[in-house]
């Protein structure tokens, strides 16, 4: 079975190889060069707010809460033997 070549992976593939050869493929300087473009960027970066969780849980019905099963606790019987 022969891999499929995908050209768009070839090609991020060889900007990521073009941009770490420029930095001497180390990893700080990279971080710091993506820092610095980010920061000269006019259009800046964007910030969303988190989003949010549904945290409310009826306490009146189990919705989808899973109780323990019973029949696996030991018993007091059990625990005499």
């Amino acid at each position: 079975m022969t891999a499929r070549r995908d050209p768009i992976v070839e090609e991020v593939r060889k900007h990521r190889a073009a941009i770490a050869g420029e930095h001497g493929n180390r990893l700080g300087a990279i971080l710091k060069a993506f820092q610095r473009e980010e920061a000269d960027w006019p259009a800046g970066t964007v910030s969303r707010p988190p989003k949010v969780l549904a945290t409310h849980i009826s306490k009146t019905k189990s919705h989808g809460i899973r109780r323990p099963n019973k029949r696996l606790h030991r018993t007091t019987a059990r625990q005499e033997r």
